[in-house]
């Protein structure tokens, strides 16, 4: 059986190593002249996206087969909103590299894989599907899927990130939602070490040249280049969406272009994973695709619901919401037991709201 991969990166890796474990050796096309991302950064894993699995590290492991290292665990995730700061603390999640280092995530996976990668390889499925059985669509983007017409764009972001020397908690992941800053979205800070780390700043629904103003502007509220000093930065667009199918024909579509980008906090990597395999499946066992990642798809409507409402929130709501988190059996049920929390959560944020108005713009 001859099979095409199209894109080296999480989903495209993740299916090669199904692939190759059940004897299917793949073609790789890469468009770049490596494997990893342009732009090092620390990526978090956090465990309630997965529930009721505990830990995505260790799901990955046991229900898939494969295996990630991570930079390190955080035990503390610091929530900030305009007026309003609570901490919760345990085993909450990883981190987890993401660039050129060794230690990076593609990195890790590309160990594992041993068919040839074939760089500066820009191929579209059309161009190819005579000479293979199957055609997996991995490329980390939206475009294919989109002439396919089986695209649904749910979220629409650019992201502008920084590195910056200072001191860290190695521990430790800082979150702040700011309606005024993000459009609904979220900041975030992860450690690399002790004394570097990376900002990253998410903002919906705005043009690319508006996207420095919104940067400086919460670099200057929250002081940032008074704690540390900046090195470098970096921006990319970043999409989360749905396809209505994961497969036309031969060509399976996964990771990004398969709507693997949960719309709730435009997280990837675990569902990268995670369709890259269950194409894998697919075509070994000739399951249908839809079927196997029908769980997934159904997550991601939950989180959608979701979205829907964050999208709908004001400042004031985003302080009820952390006052609300501040009670122990809140924190408790969020983030320390294996209970499927979204859907709770969604509940809850209607209850926090601003005389009840922000449930009816979510709408």
């Amino acid at each position: 059986m001859k099979v095409a991969i199209i894109g080296a990166g999480t989903a495209g890796l993740s299916c090669a190593i199904e692939l190759e474990r059940n004897g299917i050796s793949p073609t790789i096309f890469e468009r770049h002249d490596f494997i990893g991302d342009y732009h090092p950064h620390v990526s978090a894993m956090i465990n309630i996206v997965i529930r009721p699995a505990v830990d995505p590290i260790r799901y990955l492991d046991n229900r898939l087969g494969i295996k990630l290292k991570p930079l390190n665990s955080f035990r503390k995730v610091i929530h900030y909103s305009p007026n309003n700061e609570t901490a919760v603390t345990g085993p909450l999640g990883s981190f987890l590299i993401r660039g050129k280092e060794e230690n990076s995530v593609k990195k890790q996976l590309h160990k594992f894989v041993k068919a040839q990668v074939h760089f500066n390889s820009f191929v579209q499925p059309e161009e190819i599907q005579k000479d293979f059985d199957y055609i997996v669509v991995a490329d980390g983007h939206w475009a294919v899927p989109k002439r396919y017409g089986i695209w649904q764009e749910v979220m629409r972001t650019w992201v502008k990130g920084g590195i910056f020397a200072g001191d860290f908690q190695e521990d430790t992941l800082q979150m702040w939602l700011d309606n005024e800053l993000t459009h609904g979205v979220y900041i975030y800070s992860a450690p690399y070490s002790k004394n570097k780390g990376v900002i990253a700043h998410v903002v919906q629904n705005i043009k690319h040249e508006e996207l420095n103003a919104y940067w400086h502007r919460f670099l200057e509220s929250r002081q940032i280049l008074k704690k540390y000093d900046f090195i470098e930065s970096w921006e990319l667009p970043h999409h989360a969406g749905f396809v209505t199918t994961n497969k036309i024909g031969k060509i399976l579509f996964v990771g990004t272009a398969g709507g693997g980008v949960e719309p709730f906090l435009g997280f990837g990597q675990v569902n990268a994973i995670v369709t890259g395999v269950m194409a894998a499946k697919s075509i070994v066992k000739g399951i249908d695709i839809d079927i196997l990642l029908k769980g997934v798809r159904k997550k991601s409507m939950e989180l959608f619901a979701l979205r829907k409402l964050l999208n709908a929130a004001t400042n004031k709501d985003f302080d009820s919401l952390l006052t609300a988190m501040k009670t122990p059996g809140f924190r408790s049920i969020v983030y320390k037991t294996n209970i499927d929390i979204v859907k709770i959560l969604s509940c809850g944020l209607k209850y926090f709201v601003t005389d009840g108005k922000m449930a009816d713009r979510g709408r």
